[in-house]
């Protein structure tokens, strides 16, 4: 095999990283693998065993630059050629260029979604249309992509990485030998290159071997019908949509028993391609099963996965005559019913009538000369230029125009302004009410539910989720901003109930919350969920509860530092408006508990923090 000796760092020097190892020989090997995804902190050798698989395989590594524009990904415009003839000329691109190799694109997650897609496209086999100062042309291409992303960065969207056949996790290793092993052989390549890839040659050729030979075998591994049914149900059971998720494990389970020096699938070849082609298709929330419940007062509660009625989230009666009030007394109520959040409609704040929608992961366009450079456009506005489109633009005439010894001439007409863009995140602060009148009439059954809801639809657009709870005299921050849904559940589930309710304390500490985070990701769009019914009844000055609850949902309406929306609680009778003057001060969008169940609250909720763009 004809290799650069000094290309990179061996494969078979990079400690660890086994799972990233198996899809990378999967793709080598499977024709129907075509695209792999790996997710790992900074630091964590990603990109370092991508370049090294010209040590194991005759393809080539692509590099593609995080800042490629359309045009250099599909193709363009030669600009040389068409002002040298007067005849528009086509350049291909990365995508042309990597036809039977491999592209690489470090930091996927941040690169512009429409490139992104492009290229996924391209990977699967798709046909690529291209169209460039009025021409027109379409091609394939036999190439195949691999993208790495900074898991702690911001996430990708979530129908682009449904079009990673594979995705894996390459962790962080903790053990002191392994680490010493790591610095050990980094710094031993770093001091003698060439002695250093003499001592990994005869394992990278091994492995080079495996994956020749498995090449040659795949096309003769058969997968038997149960197997298929195997595939097909875990399939159903992660909630992975579409049928990407069967192909690709089916095809990486293949590719495995092929490098297992097999003919033919077993059970374990398809539970570890199963791991890398569904986890990240994955629209359920895993839930422990037959865990004990012993922490819960009442047997008779639902389970969390159980049916409620309307009994369920209390649509008469007196609040205060099942609440336990300013008792101390704890409880730990389950989660209440279920559920997939549907389509929703327009909902606006008090004040802000013409209010725009606000979207989860909205790209906004910006208008300053800051943001990613993604496309260019004609505009009378002459500032910030583009001078590759208006070279493009250009081009063709430059046999026709007096250049009085220039090498380009350009006109007004010429000249295409920048189009940037600003990638905006979603950030969901979950606040709930947990003194003790939520635990009148099992409400705090529906409330739980209908945040767990929110959450599992959080999990699948890769949001950001907090959870704040208020009892007692103060408000405790249970969860900080994560992306680890999974962990918030488990937050939500432990949260007992009892006490008193503070909620001046718990708005004054959410939007402190909300201060900080905002600091540090100012581009993010903030959203707080607020469960409450409005009464208060400990003081931060001494004085009036509410009031000073009033007052403090005043000065925060004020600064807009996110949307709020306030969950009415309250139900039964007497009813008090507490909770919707609280809204008015804080200029969010009022919703009532009363007469919905736990649908209908989440397909309000998601109204505000799941449509459009901001």
């Amino acid at each position: 095999m004809d290799k650069e000796p000094l290309s990179g760092f061996p494969f078979s020097a990079v400690l660890g990283a086994d799972e990233v190892k198996k899809a990378i020989k999967c793709l080598l090997v499977s024709p129907g693998i075509r695209s792999v995804l790996v997710q790992g902190t900074s630091g964590s050798a990603k990109t370092t065993l991508v370049r090294s698989i010209s040590r194991i395989s005759e393809k080539k590594v692509i590099n593609l630059p995080l800042n490629a524009t359309e045009g250099q990904v599909t193709g363009a415009l030669d600009i040389e050629e068409t002002i040298t003839s007067g005849t528009k000329k086509i350049l291909p691109g990365l995508i042309s260029r990597a036809d039977g190799n491999i592209l690489y694109a470090d930091d996927a997650n941040l690169m512009d979604r429409s490139i992104l897609g492009s290229i996924l496209k391209a990977a699967s086999g798709e046909e690529i249309t291209a169209e460039r100062e009025g021409i027109s042309w379409k091609y394939t291409s036999g190439m195949k992509f691999i993208a790495t992303m900074n898991i702690l960065e911001n996430p990708m969207d979530e129908q682009l990485l449904d079009m990673f056949d594979v995705c894996v996790d390459i962790g962080n290793i903790t053990n002191e030998k392994e680490r010493y092993e790591i610095v050990r052989r980094r710094t031993e390549f770093d001091r003698d290159k060439e002695n250093f890839h003499k001592i990994y040659e005869e394992d990278d050729a091994k492995v080079s071997g495996e994956i020749n030979t498995a090449a040659a075998r795949i096309e003769f591994v058969s997968i038997s019908d149960d197997l298929l049914r195997v595939i097909a149900e875990l399939c159903s059971k992660v909630g992975a949509e579409g049928h990407r998720g069967d192909i690709a494990t089916t095809n990486a389970s293949m590719a495995l028993a092929a490098l297992n020096g097999r003919d033919e699938v077993i059970l374990e070849d398809v539970k570890d391609a199963a791991k890398m082609c569904l986890r990240h298709r994955m629209t359920e929330v895993p839930e422990e099963e037959n865990e004990k419940r012993s922490s819960e007062p009442n047997t008779e509660q639902p389970d969390a996965d159980a049916d409620m009625t309307p009994d369920d989230i209390g649509t008469g009666g007196n609040d205060e005559d099942g609440g336990t009030g300013g008792d101390d007394t704890e409880m730990v109520f389950s989660i209440g019913n279920t559920f997939s959040v549907i389509d929703f409609t327009e909902l606006r704040s008090f004040r802000d009538v013409n209010a725009r929608s606000y979207g989860k992961h909205g790209k906004t366009k910006s208008t300053m000369c800051k943001g990613r450079y993604i496309r260019s456009r004609i505009s009378s506005d002459h500032r910030d230029i583009a001078i590759d489109a208006s070279m493009r633009a250009a081009a063709p005439y430059q046999k026709f125009r007096k250049k009085d010894g220039l090498a380009i001439v350009l006109e007004m007409s010429d000249l295409r302004q920048k189009v940037r863009e600003r990638k905006s995140g979603a950030s969901i602060m979950f606040v709930v009410d947990a003194s003790g009148s939520m635990g009148a009439r099992k409400r705090m059954v529906s409330v739980k539910g209908a945040v767990f809801s929110l959450l599992k639809e959080s999990y699948k657009n890769r949001d950001k989720v907090g959870l704040t709870a208020f009892r007692r005299d103060s408000a405790e921050v249970l969860l900080p901003f994560t992306k680890s849904v999974d962990f918030a559940y488990r937050k939500l589930k432990d949260m007992p109930t009892g006490g008193t309710t503070p909620l001046a304390a718990a708005l004054l500490k959410t939007y402190t919350e909300l201060k900080k985070e905002k600091r540090m990701r100012p581009n993010e769009r903030y959203y707080v969920v607020l469960a409450t019914d409005g009464r208060a009844n400990v003081a931060m000055s001494g004085g009036d509860a509410f009031r000073d609850a009033l007052s403090a949902a005043r000065h925060i309406g004020k600064e807009a530092t996110a949307s709020w929306i306030v969950v009415d609680t309250g139900t039964g009778y007497p009813h008090t408006d507490n909770a919707l003057n609280i809204c008015k001060e804080l200029n969010g969008i009022y919703l009532k508990l009363e007469d919905l169940n736990s649908d209908g609250l989440a397909h309000r909720i998601k109204t505000i923090t799941g449509r459009g763009y901001a």
